[in-house]
């Protein structure tokens, strides 16, 4: 009894599990009849000249489709596996493909039409590997690029390194123009260099000419750092931060703790730190707030009486005025102001950090000269290279003498070149583009040293007018030409739709100047149109689509083209599937 009863649980156990096997046989099959069928594409790029593969080339697969409500193709790429290759669906027609390499000329399709995206996958050549499934190999052979077609692709990334360099929105809006006028000079002179060191150095001096200009926030410090203002336990109130260019900064000690931080006519005025001060006593570590918001104190947490050393520390500090304008600067804490062998060393390093006086050292010269007047009289005397000082602020005077009289050299000859600009005509654009060139190469000081910029303006301008009237009258004339090419395009087809046994039968009439005929379809009328079949002859004017789902609906619509391009597409059929 036992043995039958265990017989009969060994047959119900088979059955179910029988069952469980067609179920999912059903659900997978149901699954794949969703799915269209996909053909798995290798692209081998080979070097035409040679035959080889090019092993670093990098292939492309595009897939184009209709937006219905942008009106416009979209050619959006396709994913690539791992193993380098691309799978697409064989059902759509329209997929392109192309290959790029370094030092080869990028693919470029024979069709004559959006060429930029490659050729037209056909599936003709198809085949199934071991497992059933469609394979299909493609070539794809590129040009050796000349040295010349290297050289405008280093110019490409140049002229976009020095577009990309500074943000506009950090400068106020006269700089701003500045920049973009500096992006453009030097653009050009990325495009006349002729050798890749050229394009080079004409990048980087595109560079330092654009770090001349001060951002918002420079300008800023400087309209605003003189209004910051430090109290100390004494009462004496002095300004807080010292500098210049919009490049700020606070030097605090110890001994300052107490002392409060105000705003000169501005009580809400809010302070911001990045970093808290550590100091190090005999016990332990401390972290000290030494920057309360609004308006306080320096260090207001209590220091330990054992405290030997502060670590020298340095933040990024901000204060926002009531107006919501901010002052940014340096704030740095020292060790012992009291050091005055200290104090001694710092200013002799700046004095010895002159070096080589030119006309860039006049910070370095006013810096070391203001931390010395700031020394006690008794210290001063110990500064025993201040005669480098004396020298340096000497010969300083000197070279800004002989740059006036450069400038005022550079500024005439630059005037003559404005004046041979004579009369404005199209044929001047050379002249009064050289004169700019010149122009703008000047020094700020020989800029203002320029009597006819006036009249550069003024020839710019007309220069400017010739052009926009000459440019007028050929958007006009292009726009005569598309109106003809437009009229060399077919007719709009008139579609018709059927349904049939898990098919559409499509037709239309034949349609004037067409060559051929180009199907879409879509599961919404107003969604993506993706091609399904491009019919390559006038007299075809009928489609069967087959294999579609029983009661599901599909909308389709067809253009007609010719060598010329794509007629208008056809309006939406819609068709429920029997």
């Amino acid at each position: 009894m036992l043995q039958r009863r265990k017989w009969y649980t060994g047959i119900i156990l088979a059955a179910l599990a029988a069952l469980l096997v067609i179920a999912a046989a059903a659900v997978t099959d149901r699954a794949y009849a969703d799915e269209p069928e996909k053909c798995r594409v290798k692209i081998i790029v080979q070097d035409k000249s040679t035959g080889e593969e090019i092993k670093d080339a990098t292939p492309m697969v595009y897939h184009e489709y209709y937006v219905e409500s942008e009106d416009t193709y979209v050619d959006e790429p396709v994913k690539q596996n791992t193993d380098g290759t691309f799978d697409v669906e064989m059902e759509d027609w329209a997929y392109r493909y192309k290959a790029v390499a370094k030092n080869y000329k990028y693919k470029r399709s024979a069709y004559g039409g959006n060429d930029e995206y490659g050729d037209w996958i056909e599936f003709d050549g198809k085949t199934q590997d071991d497992q059933g499934n469609w394979t299909l190999t493609l070539y794809v052979k590129l040009t050796p690029q000349t040295e010349e077609e290297r050289l405008n692709d280093i110019r490409t990334e140049s002229k976009k390194a020095l577009s990309d360099y500074k943000k506009a929105s950090d400068y106020e809006a006269e700089d701003q123009e500045t920049l973009k006028t500096l992006i453009q000079t030097y653009s050009d002179k990325i495009d006349d260099a002729k050798t890749e060191d050229a394009i080079k150095q004409a990048l980087a001096e595109g560079k330092g000419e654009i770090d001349k200009l001060v951002t918002a926030q420079a300008k800023n410090n400087d309209r605003y750092a003189s209004k910051l203002m430090f109290t100390d336990r004494n009462g004496k109130t002095t300004p807080l931060l010292t500098g210049e260019k919009g490049q700020y900064e606070a030097s605090l000690s110890l001994l300052d703790k107490g002392g409060v931080f105000s705003v000169e006519g501005d009580p809400a005025a809010r302070w911001t730190v990045k970093k808290g001060l550590w100091i190090q006593s005999m016990a332990m570590n401390h972290s000290v707030e030494y920057v309360t918001e609004r308006t306080g104190s320096f260090l207001t947490t209590s220091i330990p009486d054992d405290t030997e050393f502060v670590d020298a520390e340095i933040s990024d500090a901000s204060v926002t005025l009531g107006d919501g304008s901010k002052v940014t600067f340096t704030l740095k804490i020292s060790t012992k102001e009291e050091d005055k062998t200290a104090a001694v060393a710092a200013v002799k390093e700046k004095i010895g950090g002159i070096g080589e006086v030119t006309l860039d050292s006049g910070d370095a010269i006013r810096q070391a000269r203001t931390d010395y007047d700031g020394l006690l009289k008794s210290l001063q005397k110990k500064v025993d290279n201040y005669d480098v000082l004396t020298d340096a602020e000497k010969k300083l005077e000197e070279l800004k003498k002989a740059k006036e009289e450069a400038e005022a050299k550079q500024a005439k000859a630059v005037d003559e070149k404005i004046a041979v600009i004579g009369e404005v005509t199209l044929d001047s654009e050379n002249a009064v583009t050289e004169a700019r060139k010149a122009y703008d190469a000047l020094s700020d000081g020989a800029k203002e040293k320029v009597t006819r910029y006036g009249d550069l303006t003024a020839a710019e301008k007309k220069l400017d007018e010739l052009k926009k009237a000459k440019a007028k009258a050929e958007a006009e004339a292009k726009a005569k030409a598309e109106a003809e090419r437009k009229a060399k395009l077919p007719g709009k087809v008139s579609l018709k739709v059927k349904s049939g046994k898990r098919k559409a039968v499509l037709s239309w009439k034949k349609t004037s100047k067409a060559k051929g005929y180009v199907v879409y379809r879509s599961t919404k009328k107003n969604g993506t149109y993706k091609k399904i079949r491009t019919l390559k002859s006038a007299k075809t004017l009928k489609y069967t689509n087959t294999k579609l789902k029983k009661g599901r609906t599909y909308y389709y619509k067809v253009c007609a083209y010719n060598s010329t391009g794509k007629g208008p597409m056809s309006s939406p059929k819609k068709v429920k599937v029997k």
